[in-house]
């Protein structure tokens, strides 16, 4: 494991975890978030390598720079895992609340106020070592080369950072850029690649991954994301309402903070923001055709596809084509 034991996990925690705490108490937990969220975000491949010259003593240069990123993200998921269970423990009387003569067990409000700090800690850590990674992309060639790094990197929209910086609502919040990436996906295929034809997308993902991108590609690629972040977003907006649970039922999403039940928001709220996301969705996609037109030689895959000759979905009337001026009283 690449946290060794409680003292690494003091590190980042603090006062959290008791010195006394074992280090079996923690270890599942570890483990957990090992496999789990760190494995996910940055490859099995790379945590392998980690955790082989961690154990053999030949971390490198660049390795050692990155280690602390990878823990304090492994500390505060492994800490967010165990809290549900720290208030109780399992004896031959079935499960019974901490508790002492001089303590109390906690109260849920406390405990879902923790549990909400505890998330947030662990998924900026989460964020703040991707953007780490992707920063020093040739010092990391074995998460750089991962199909996990090439899978991120192959979305126009490929963080929730990137995200942040045309939707600040996101809040570089990587959860819930990862809750928004299927409708990236979609929105890739139903809203960008008709625009630029199937050619120039593939050709702009394609340098994406392997890094290979001009300036002008990139100006592009920033074009693209705009209006990509706005469509995904109000495409997930009615759906980031409602939650599937284990049963397979499905029910609106609400916050318990152990004292009320904080309602979701309104459907006529929902449907303003839909409304307004869908307004500048239309907008920036309009530029985005509009931008590749006034640029045909600079991008000449799009030029030659039948994208370019198509007319424009949602493009505003052409006033000129009409003589007169029409004046309503």
């Amino acid at each position: 494991m690449l946290l060794r034991g409680v003292p690494d996990v003091i590190r980042y925690l603090g006062r959290a975890v008791m010195s006394a705490t074992t280090d079996e108490f923690l270890t599942p937990y570890i483990e957990l978030a090992e496999t789990g969220e760190l494995t996910r975000a940055i490859g099995p491949e790379f945590v392998a390598q980690l955790n082989t010259q961690l154990s053999d003593n030949t971390l490198t240069e660049a390795n050692r720079a990155v280690l602390p990123y990878v823990q304090k993200v492994l500390a505060w998921y492994a800490y967010l895992h165990y809290l549900p269970f720290a208030i109780g423990n399992d004896g031959d009387n079935g499960l019974q609340e901490v508790g002492t003569e001089s303590t109390a067990p906690v109260r849920i409000g406390v405990l879902d106020k923790r549990l909400r700090a505890t998330e947030r800690n662990a998924v900026q850590s989460l964020e703040s070592l991707l953007q780490y990674l992707e920063s020093r992309s040739a010092d990391y060639p074995t998460y750089t080369n991962s199909p996990t790094a090439k899978k991120s990197r192959s979305l126009f929209v490929s963080s929730a950072t990137d995200m942040s910086a045309f939707l600040p609502i996101i809040n570089e919040n990587h959860r819930l850029y990862v809750n928004l990436r299927p409708y990236i996906e979609l929105a890739e295929r139903d809203f960008i690649l008709p625009r630029l034809g199937q050619a120039q997308y593939a050709d702009l993902k394609a340098k994406l991954v392997n890094q290979t991108a001009s300036l002008k590609e990139l100006d592009l690629v920033t074009i693209i994301a705009r209006a990509l972040a706005h469509t995904a977003f109000w495409l997930a907006l009615p759906n980031l309402q409602f939650e599937v649970l284990s049963s397979g039922s499905v029910r609106v999403t609400s916050d318990f903070d152990g004292i009320y039940n904080r309602k979701s928001a309104p459907a006529d709220t929902i449907n303003a923001l839909v409304a307004t996301q869908q307004s500048e969705s239309k907008k920036h996609l309009n530029a985005l055709t509009s931008f590749l037109r006034k640029h045909l030689d600079d991008y000449p895959l799009y030029a030659a596809s039948t994208a370019a000759e198509s007319q424009v979905p949602n493009r505003l009337p052409d006033n000129s084509q009409y003589a007169k001026v029409f004046r309503m009283r």
